[in-house]
């Protein structure tokens, strides 16, 4: 069963707000694109899929939503609140001022992650704008066991109302390709940027970064340096958050 916590997607006591709401063209309403993930660590690809996301126009803004404690992944080592400061750390390094790239607070004192049904039910509930929840195409491989569509929540079996409820922004991965996205329902659309511009790409994972910090017999973790904000990789040493020490609080459940 999920704990619920109080979700706030545009909560007053962010460090990072915006001081006017954006429009774009035609809509009356501010639209959202809801950017989740675990973000142990928020890397620099990271924060450039949000920075895309609003340069492509799909959205007026972006939040960054760090996932509370997942069961089904033992290996989540880090916290939630430090995985939301270190969100926090990047945005407001990364983006100039009045960006519209936010973190959300949403989970962090939940027990558990949010499903994303409960999630995006919540925040639709909490917000007054449009909501998109940003997606790779690797969530929608239903030959190898990834379909969004058979998600639970904690009402139950909610894939389907979850596809038929909100809408989704879905951006393409290396080698999960999808050749008709409407298969999926009315309400799912491929990221696309404005004529004379691509997206970048990048492969970079939070699992690589983890993976070189734990490995690394420098302190200064320079292996990391420049794939994440100078102030998430002096977190990351302050805190010690990827050495590999067995009897550390971080590593329990490894």
């Amino acid at each position: 069963s999920y704990s619920f916590c109080t979700l706030l997607g545009m909560p007053e006591g962010l460090p990072r707000m915006l001081s006017t709401p954006l429009t774009n063209g035609a809509r009356s309403r501010r639209r959202v694109a809801v950017y989740g993930g675990a973000y142990d660590p928020i890397t620099n690809a990271h924060l450039q899929c949000a920075a895309q996301i609003i340069h492509s126009k799909a959205a007026d803004e972006v939040i960054i939503v760090p996932c509370g404690p997942r069961p089904d992944k033992p290996g989540l080592r880090t916290s939630v609140l430090d995985r939301y400061v270190m969100c926090q750390i990047a945005v407001n390094t990364a983006f100039s001022p009045g960006f519209p790239v936010q973190v959300s607070d949403a989970e962090v004192n939940c027990e558990v992650a949010l499903a994303t049904f409960d999630l995006l039910s919540h925040l639709r509930d909490s917000m007054d704008a449009d909501l998109v929840f940003v997606i790779g195409s690797d969530w929608l491989q239903p030959q190898i066991g990834s379909d969004i569509r058979t998600w639970r929540s904690s009402e139950g079996a909610t894939g389907r109302r979850l596809v038929d409820e909100f809408n989704f922004l879905v951006i393409k991965r290396p080698g999960y390709e999808v050749e008709d996205l409407s298969v999926f329902g009315p309400r799912f659309e491929w990221l696309k940027m404005p004529d004379g511009m691509n997206y970048i790409d990048s492969n970079l994972s939070s699992t690589e970064i983890r993976s070189r910090a734990a490995n690394s017999a420098d302190d200064r973790l320079q292996i990391i340096d420049g794939l994440v904000q100078p102030g998430v990789l002096a977190f990351v040493k302050r805190r010690s958050l990827y050495k590999r020490d067995e009897n550390s609080p971080r590593n329990a459940g490894k």
